[in-house]
């Protein structure tokens, strides 16, 4: 009896120090998390939130972009992405998962078409757990795999850029890169103005319940703010008409590339910018980074910005708004011209083909457009000190400040080292300087203006979330005088009349303009830049046009060859505009 109650009572001890050294662990334990671990950062509190608190980042929509019309030309749209489960369709067909696989492969080929066989194969091969197969695919592949309902497939709803013009204006708008990792405007205003568009992200934070569904009264909400919304001064009827005349002509005459800049003649607004061969902004990833202009610059930099070139006689109007400025020369000037001329401090200088016009005006000068007698006047009238003040007044060798990548443009003056008297008098009609096609326009734009430039623009209005921002005309700075501009637009208009510039006369319409004709320094003699600068109508200047072709083939002069687009889109221009006629046709 003794003995089986000491059994009975070593049970009860045992029990008892088992219950002890249990409720001793359960103490250390609580011990160890309740005190030692929330002293060392609050871990399991963190581990909890996790397990049942969503946190996310809610995406700011990027900013819209208009047409002075209200026209879209950049805007977003939702796209779902695809993606595959690699693993979890191994786990879920143990048997016969090869027969499965060629099934569902079969099926996901027959919606996503342009997904190669292959690529679907190696996705589903690689051991991952998520593949993506597929990126930003139409709605209604969206809804043919929603109605499939496919297991191991699911869609991912993002957040893509939509050009709904394609191509037009490609090279003003620039486009938004669309990965993973960088989603930022690149060129053009989708770059100039990315910390504008891109608008702030916000964030979603809410407890779940086990289902994953969040619990009522727990979210706390920041909302995203919405990227600005631009309006740019382009009309896109305008430029369709601008890009496709020049993307014909450049067809016919087989150039390698061209610019077409029209500018509102009394704002600086830009109403048209075209440059072509240009790009797609929804598929900017196909093209090759090389273009015309230089041979070397990328398909998406904006050609009226950033290809400077020799721009010719073009910029005989710049010597003799100098001149006519400072009254060292009237319309009616005379010198005698020889064909070439030889000065004691430089090269000799020769007109086309070396032709001689004898006794001329400056007025013929233009009209004739002669070398020499550009040269003359730089040379033995103005001279280094009067001429090179003009030359920065009206915008050489200097950015205009408008929206878009920093501009080139280069040419020596007296300060410079390596300047000769030779760059004075090349320069006088356009050799030896590098100009933009938007500085040679904006020069032309001054002298439409009556003598005074504007500050050329192409963002009207800045629209965040409801506080508007409008761009309005403003002075850059007066380069001549108002007598001086309405003696050179007369010379103009007397050079297109019975010139080099007949072929951009426009029926109804008194035209000023000049064409250039420029080689490219180490190129051959046939390899031009061609173009036509002016304005119409000239006794009312309302648009400012400036046409540049690289390198015709067919036809290689700016009186031949850039004249006619010139004529083409200004004739557009007036009818578009509804400008009236100023003369008799």
């Amino acid at each position: 009896m003794n003995i089986q109650l000491r059994r009975a009572r070593n049970r009860q001890m045992f029990i008892f120090l088992l219950v002890c050294l249990g409720i001793f662990t359960l103490l250390a334990r609580l011990y160890y998390w309740q005190i030692l671990q929330s002293q060392s950062g609050y871990k399991l509190a963190q581990q909890a939130n996790d397990e049942h608190i969503k946190n996310l980042i809610l995406d700011a929509p990027r900013g819209l972009i208009y047409d002075i019309n209200g026209k879209l030309l950049a805007t977003n749209v939702m796209r779902d992405d695809v993606y595959v489960e690699p693993i979890q369709f191994t786990l879920d067909h143990p048997d016969a998962g090869q027969s499965n696989l060629e099934a569902l492969i079969t099926t996901l080929h027959q919606v996503l078409t342009k997904v190669p066989v292959e690529k679907l194969q190696q996705a589903f091969a690689s051991g991952q757990y998520t593949a993506r197969i597929a990126i930003s695919i139409d709605p209604s592949q969206s809804e043919q795999l929603r109605k499939l309902q496919l297991r191991d497939i699911f869609l991912v709803p993002r957040t893509w850029r939509v050009y709904p013009e394609g191509s037009l204006a490609a090279q003003i708008l620039g486009f938004v890169t669309q990965n993973d990792s960088d989603n930022h405007g690149n060129y053009g205003i989708e770059g100039q103005y990315d910390a504008l568009l891109e608008g702030k992200p916000g964030s979603f934070t809410a407890a779940e319940d086990l289902q994953g569904n969040p619990l009522v009264g727990s979210i706390n909400e920041q909302p995203a703010i919405n990227g600005a919304n631009l309006t740019l001064t382009v009309d896109s009827t305008v430029e369709y008409m601008v890009s496709t005349a020049l993307a014909d002509t450049i067809k016919n005459l087989q150039a390698e590339s061209g610019t077409v800049v029209v500018i509102n003649a009394h704002t600086g607004a830009v109403v048209a910018m075209a440059g072509e061969p240009t790009f797609d902004p929804n598929q900017y990833g196909q093209y090759a980074i090389q273009r015309g202009c230089l041979g070397s610059e990328e398909v998406y930099f904006n050609p009226a910005l950033y290809c400077a070139y020799e721009p010719g006689s073009t910029m005989k109007i710049v010597t003799m708004a100098s001149a006519l400025d400072q009254g060292l020369i009237t319309p009616d000037t005379t010198f005698k011209d020889t064909g070439c001329m030889t000065f004691t401090d430089a090269p000799v200088v020769c007109n086309w083909q070396d032709i001689a016009y004898g006794t001329e005006s400056m007025t013929q000068v233009l009209i004739h457009s002669a070398n020499v007698g550009a040269a003359h006047v730089s040379h033995d009238i103005l001279g280094a000190k009067r001429y090179y003040p003009y030359l920065s007044r009206f915008g050489f060798g200097q950015p205009t400040g408008i929206d878009g990548p920093e501009e080139a443009g280069f040419y020596l003056s007296p300060n410079d080292q390596n300047w000769t008297m030779s760059d004075l008098t090349r320069q006088a009609f356009g050799q030896s300087i590098l100009a933009t096609p938007i500085q040679v326009a904006m020069a032309y734009e001054a002298v439409a203006n009556g003598g005074v430039m504007m500050y050329p623009y192409l963002v009207s209005q800045i629209d965040t979330n409801g506080k508007v921002v409008t761009t309005y005309p403003r002075i850059e700075r007066r380069v001549i005088s108002a007598h001086a501009a309405q003696l050179l637009t007369g010379m103009l208009t007397q050079a297109a009349l019975h010139g080099t510039g007949k072929l951009a006369l426009v029926p109804g319409y008194s035209v000023a303009a000049k064409t250039g004709t420029a080689t490219t320094q180490g190129i051959s003699a046939d390899q031009t830049e061609a173009s036509v600068a002016g304005f119409i109508p000239a006794s009312n200047p309302q648009f400012v046009i400036l046409v540049k072709l690289d390198r015709p083939k067919n036809v290689i002069y700016g009186s031949t060859a850039a004249a006619p687009l010139w004529k083409t889109i200004a004739q557009q221009l007036m009818w578009y505009y509804a400008v009236p006629p100023d003369q008799a046709q």
